[in-house]
């Protein structure tokens, strides 16, 4: 039952996921509009939520335009997130952005949803306790520590093709490292979510 409510609770990351290694996120944080940086490495946009930065490409006029009216503001945007390698900058983190709005103070707060298709992975030979999904090029660490009835069903799946969903987190003695995805859900791509 509790696994059902999450599934629907992040069904707006999770019903973007498709069937080939892809990244989609749902992020709420202060965004920053028409900067520039030596090379041209930027979008021009930017949004921050705790303690992490990604890059914001606006595929259209109108999302041009309420990032330069909302500038400096909290606002929530979906997409789907790539790195590109840069010159200045060495990963450069993308959200192509497909959504974006005011933040909502009543249910938005300032985080990230990820909704990553990939496939599961042992950190080392025979270490099921140190996973991470790799999607797009890039391995993203995990933790079932929300959820700890996932971790069996997780091991039983590595190297096998599947669905995360959950919260991307930073944690302040850890800021050198990759932030850490917190895994709500889990799903094979045609099944429901696993308990």
């Amino acid at each position: 039952m509790a696994v059902a409510s999450l599934c629907l609770s992040t069904s707006a990351v999770a019903d973007d996921v498709s069937p080939k290694p892809s990244v989609h996120v749902k992020c709420c944080g202060r965004i920053r509009h028409g900067l520039m940086a030596i090379g041209g490495e930027t979008t021009g946009t930017k949004i921050r939520f705790e303690r992490i930065s990604w890059e914001l490409k606006l595929n259209d006029a109108a999302h041009r335009a309420f990032a330069e009216k909302h500038n400096k503001e909290q606002v929530v945007v979906t997409g789907s997130l790539r790195k590109v390698k840069g010159i200045e900058v060495k990963d450069r983190w993308i959200v192509d952005v497909k959504t974006i709005a005011v933040c909502d103070p009543t249910k938005d707060r300032e985080e990230t949803l990820l909704a990553i298709h990939g496939t599961l992975r042992s950190k080392a030979a025979g270490v099921a306790a140190g996973m991470t999904i790799e999607a797009g090029g890039q391995s993203w660490p995990v933790d079932f520590a929300t959820d700890l009835r996932l971790q069996p069903v997780a091991e039983s799946l590595l190297n096998q093709h599947v669905s995360l969903v959950g919260q991307l987190k930073q944690f302040p003695e850890e800021e050198s490292r990759e932030p850490v995805l917190q895994v709500k859900t889990l799903k094979l791509p045609t099944d429901d979510c696993r308990e």
